[in-house]
């Protein structure tokens, strides 16, 4: 055994054996203190909670100091009843508990005789005086009632203090963050056990989504939550199922949407174009109850849905004449003619620099690529006039997008003998997306169009026992799995066909239509083709022990994570044009009026870019999170919480040992071969040459104390104080993306040696063949002469520091307001290649070289390096000059480096179910700095450091539902006739109303910097960029564009990373829907739904386009919302 796993399985056992000792996580505990009416304490008093629907019990004593502690209680609702001698029964019905709640419940007994009762109703919405964590609860009822799209109950999350983002169906990512943390870093734990799954490099997303009928409840863990959670840097997101009771209940239910009765999107009925037909059934049931009474309880649930939608789509296709070498009509939206110039009359500037000459009339009269003219046959033909000037935007058309839902749960709960309990949930769920073209049958195989299939089942066991009333013993089995399938329409295709060599029908291993991608116009071909399958083995356990007025809780929670990874991407070739190879006259200078991408094509003049073979990828890595909390009830006014966790994530490793790291001290083989010396950097291989089999380094130092402090000023009003650390999953977990170099191998289009003359043409954009998959036998030489990609050997674990104060305050009515600061600070937070980071630019100390960095100059690895555009005989002066010349790029897969700030002022109102109405609404005003994910100078992401793209000021949102007080069971009419009830009874009004201001907006320009900075800003004169008055007279303009300028050549633009004085439309919608109830038959209910879901139609506009060289900087041109929709169902209520 490797001595790294010794250690993995050491760890693991040393840990089992010193915690042998997370029910909790999910279920909640009661506690308080028995006194008399003097205030003094009653030990001894005997202390039963029964549980009102299954008749479960649990019995305590009270401790000398009269505290009581009863864990282990599932969200439902109780039954409080004290007994002490020489004092009378005490009985408290009402009390309903929530997923993970630390009740307070403090009890006053009266003398009299035990045969006397004190009844007392429990207050449903009393103050949090003994949990310091800043979280909100989605109560089964807001669950139910409150108006859903798609009927999906996480969308119930945006109502959470501190949300930001959106709520979709989309498994694959979460794209919300929790009090400003970026998106993607919410866990997931559905009934103690992870819900979601490793997506890319530690981003969750969801793969269970229960049905709402069978999901108990949610809670958000926003800010400073127990050391029992962690690895999670964005809040947690615990869920709970249902179980049965000692009653059979269930529904039946049917929602349906049809277009008929939807509203247009703004743009589609501002241009004449009809709504697209849409129509959804989504329908199911759930039935839970006994098997046996008392002891054995059972639910079901399954949810299906059926869904056709009309899909439309508005694109850019080339007109007729630029299909044939003709641009004599292409202009820019102020009139301007688009100049096109010759990439082959590229030379030398007496002046200075570089020059090119125009083509004569604005038309390709020759060299025209074969490729590039035949790629013009599958682009489909103009459907729609266009802009006047431009001519963007020439093509319309429909088509169909079918889906297709089936979704069930199962889930038993036993209760044992000598206090020990079991349940078990298998949940499962297949989802099929499968979108018809929008081109001709006859090119259908060109279009960039992908169907999606997904399988996602997750299972747990969970079994606790208490051994006495002061110990409780929990430990649960879980399993999570995510299936992915991408079908690429573009499957078979013959690359050949097109013109391209032969050898593309087969170079990356899979037969595919290339992609096109051609700025400005629709793309060609998808790249994507693959098979992923995630999945998580979880083992949590935890042992509780009250011991006085101490509450302490030890555990564990061990992981096991899989990725096999299946992917067969840009098999046949991907391609790039822009205006790049067609502006001129200098042509490092770009404008809006000189250079066309399909100009470029037409020439065969691209980007350089590639064709890729894969092996097969199968990673895996441990997670352990060990933690201590005590919560220290020292008065019933005061507690003080203390904690401390300890996380580690392993690094990766890879059954085939199909991964590596990229060592930027390493000495290259290549320094000797090209007389350069000090030549360093290459990618090092694991479990080979002396190397183990980890990716990384262990991160093994993070430990995240906890401390809290909730103090009662008075039996309703409490003070909830907290500071924390949690860390975040690592970047060397497993995950979507490993770095499994030379497993997967890059053949470069060498298009160009100095970014400005044409080398390789499209024609033969491989000349010398493609390389062989090398695996680990070129070591540090491994891709020279191209890009690689991998992990730095070195990689930390993200984390934050957490910040809460706040008031809450119990206010008439079941209701409380809390107010308060929120505030984290991320750290060590990771930056990626998507992110902007290249380790191979060119440091911008070379920017006073100007046009010099394109200058030619002799190739010392010409004869050493074979392929790529470091196989000829000369190079580009700026090539040489990068950290590692012998690579055109190195991508760090990760880095540390990223940080954020949030700052918030939160305010909370809530008033539980009663006398018909329930709301929950929340204020938020905030302020988020991020380093961000894009970045112009990869030697300083610092510099980027700036409000972040997640930045919303003001959030405003309010659920809430109304009962009318007529009908039967209700104040007015509780006893009136069957039929009268029919007509005037059982109305019900619920809503969701949002109202929240814009995010930061990014301007970029075209990247001229001759960097090989990943990114450029624009330059931005300082003055105030927005604009006042309606926005609809705005869509054209809606920012002061003249504020922001393209940079000049060799030059960086100095805009921040997202200009903070300038956001994007507000959002301002509101979701009701109406109830209608009937009984037809004693305790059936028939529920009639009417569902509006931006029931005002109210617009929020997408962001402008952002780009300053775009002939659109600045419009907007689409709706970020969706129009009004209407849905109606029936549910039946037995």
């Amino acid at each position: 055994m490797s001595r790294s796993r010794l250690f993995s399985v050491a760890f693991f056992l040393f840990l089992f054996a010193a915690v042998r000792l997370s029910a909790q996580a999910v279920n909640a505990t009661m506690s308080g203190t028995i006194h008399d009416k003097t205030g003094a304490v009653i030990p001894g008093a005997r202390v039963t909670v029964t549980n009102v629907d299954t008749n479960i019990t649990q019995t305590v004593s009270a401790s000398a100091g009269g505290e009581y502690n009863v864990l282990n209680l599932a969200p439902a609702h109780y039954r409080l009843d004290v007994e002490a001698p020489g004092f009378a029964h005490y009985v408290q019905t009402g009390i309903t508990l929530d997923v993970g709640q630390k009740a307070n419940q403090e009890v006053a007994l009266e003398l009299g005789a035990s045969s006397s009762t004190v009844s007392v109703v429990a207050d449903t919405n009393a103050v949090e005086a003994s949990d310091a964590t800043l979280s909100d609860v989605v109560t089964g009822s807001e669950i139910r009632n409150l108006p859903l799209n798609s009927c999906n109950p996480y969308a119930l999350i945006a109502l959470t203090p501190g949300f930001s983002g959106s709520v979709g169906n989309n498994y694959n990512s979460i794209s919300y963050s929790i009090n400003g943390s970026r998106q993607g870093y919410t866990d997931v734990l559905v009934d103690g056990i992870p819900g979601g799954f490793p997506t890319v490099n530690g981003n969750s997303g969801v793969g269970v989504f229960p049905s709402v009928d069978a999901i108990n409840q949610f809670r958000v863990l926003g800010q400073n939550y127990p050391a029992e959670f962690g690895r999670s840097l964005g809040g947690i997101l615990n869920t709970v199922f249902k179980s049965g009771t000692n009653a059979f209940h269930g529904s039946l239910f049917e929602f349906a949407r049809n277009s008929t009765l939807d509203a247009n999107d703004y743009f589609s009925k501002l241009n004449g174009k009809a709504l697209p037909t849409f129509q959804r059934n989504q329908f199911g049931g759930v039935l839970n109850g006994p098997i046996l009474h008392d002891k054995l309880f059972f639910l079901v649930s399954a949810e299906l849905l059926r869904q056709s939608s009309a899909i439309s789509t508005t694109t850019t296709v080339p007109t007729l004449l630029q299909r044939q070498g003709d641009f004599s009509q292409t202009f820019t939206s102020t009139g301007a003619l688009v100049k096109i110039y010759n990439p082959f009359t590229t030379r030398a500037n007496p002046a200075g620099g570089y020059m090119r000459d125009a083509f004569v009339g604005n038309k390709i009269t020759s060299g025209l690529s074969k490729v590039g003219q035949n790629v013009m046959n599958y682009y489909p033909l103009p459907t729609a006039t266009g802009n006047t000037l431009t001519g963007a935007n020439n093509y319309f058309a429909t088509s169909t997008e079918d889906n297709r839902i089936d979704g069930w749960d199962v889930r038993l709960d036993y209760t044992l003998p000598h206090n020990q309990t079991v349940f078990a949930r298998y949940s499962d769920r297949f989802y099929d997306d499968t979108p018809q073209p929008f081109f001709p049958a006859a090119i259908s195989k060109a279009e960039s169009r992908i169907e999606q299939r997904d399988w996602m089942r997750n299972f747990v066991v969970d079994y606790t026992i208490a051994p006495s009333s002061h110990l409780l013993y929990d430990v649960r089995l879980g399993f999570s799995r995510a299936l992915y399938d991408y079908l690429n329409a573009g499957l078979g295709f013959q690359a050949s066909d097109l013109g391209l060599p032969t050898a593309l029908n087969t170079g990356g291993g899979l037969p595919i239509f290339p992609v096109f991608a051609a700025s400005g116009y629709v793309q060609l071909g998808n790249a994507d083709n693959r098979h992923n399958a995630f999945m998580t083995y979880s083992l949590p356990q935890s042992l509780t022990w009250v011991h006085g007025n101490h509450t302490f809780k030890f555990g564990l929670d061990a992981r096991l994570i899989r990725v096999n990874d299946r992917e067969t991407r840009d098999t046949s070739g991907d391609f790039t044009f822009t205006s790049g190879f067609t502006q001129g006259p200098n042509p490092s200078t770009a404008s809006v009026s000189a250079g066309n991408s399909i100009a470029s094509l037409l020439l065969g003049t691209g980007t350089g870019d590639l064709i890729q073979n894969f092996k097969d990828v199968a990673s895996q890595s441990y997670y352990y999170g060990a933690y201590a909390q005590d919560d220290w009830r020292i008065t019933p006014k005061l507690t003080l919480s203390f904690g401390m966790r300890y996380d580690l994530d392993t690094p990766r490793t890879d059954r085939y040992n199909r991964i590596n790291y990229f060592d930027p001290t390493a000495p290259s083989p290549l320094a000797q071969p090209s007389g350069i010396t000090g030549l360093q950097g290459g990618l090092v291989f694991v479990g080979v040459n002396g190397h183990d089999r980890h990716q990384t380094n262990y991160d093994a130092n993070n430990f995240a104390p906890r401390f809290g402090v909730a103090y009662a000023v008075d039996p309703k009003t409490v003070i909830h104080a907290g500071f924390g650390i949690v860390y975040g999953p690592s970047p060397q977990a497993a995950a979507g993306t490993v770095g499994p170099f030379g497993f997967r191998v890059q053949n470069t289009w060498v298009s160009t040696l100095d970014n400005i003359t044409p080398y390789n043409t499209l024609d033969n954009p491989f000349p010398s063949g493609f390389q062989p998959v090398p695996g680990a036998s070129q070591g540090l030489a491994t891709g020279a002469g191209g890009q690689i990609e991998g992990f730095l050997r070195n990689t930390v674990t993200p984390y934050t520091e957490q910040y809460l104060l706040n008031f809450d305050r119990e206010l008439p009515g079941n209701s409380h307001i809390q107010i308060g600061y929120a505030g984290n600070h991320g750290l060590k937070l990771q930056q990626s290649r998507e992110g902007g980071i290249d380790f191979d630019q060119l440091p911008t100390s070379a920017l006073s070289l100007g046009s010099k960095l394109n200058d030619l100059v002799a190739n010392p690895f010409f004869g050493v390096i074979t392929s790529g555009t470091l196989a000829a005989a000369q190079v580009s002066r700026g090539q040489l000059l990068k950290p590692y010349p012998q690579f055109t790029s190195v991508l760090p897969l990760f880095q540390p480096g990223g940080q954020t700030k949030y700052d918030s002022l939160q305010v909370k109102y809530d008033k539980r179910f009663g006398a018909g109405l329930q709301v929950n609404a929340s204020y938020v005003f905030s302020k988020t700095f991020d380093t961000n994910t894009t970045h112009q100078d990869s030697y300083n992401p610092s510099a980027d450091y700036a409000v972040a793209s997640q930045h919303t000021p003001h959030r405003l949102v309010a659920g809430y539902t109304y009962q009318l007080p007529v009908g039967i069971g209700r104040h007015f009419g509780g006893q009136m006739p069957r039929a009268l009830d029919a007509l005037i009874g059982g109305w019900q009004v619920n809503g969701i109303s949002t109202f929240q201001s814009g995010n930061p907006l990014q301007i970029t320009a075209s990247n001229v910097s001759g960097l090989g900075n990943p990114t450029e800003y624009a330059n931005y004169d300082g003055t105030n960029p927005t604009l006042s008055g309606d926005i609809h007279k705005r869509l054209a303009k809606y920012f002061n564009t003249a504020a922001f300028s393209q940079p000049a050549a060799f030059t960086l633009g100095n805009s921040p990373a997202y200009v903070s004085r300038l956001l994007s439309p507000r959002l301002v919608t509101t979701d009701l829907s109406l109830f209608k109830e009937f009984h037809p038959y004693r305790e059936t209910t028939l529920q009639l739904r009417g569902e509006a879901f931006n029931a005002f139609n109210h617009v929020q506009f997408a962001s402008p386009n952002t780009s300053v060289n775009s002939t659109s900087f600045g419009q907007i041109t689409s709706q970020a919302n969706t129009p009004r929709q209407l849905q109606f169902g029936a549910k039946l209520l037995f």
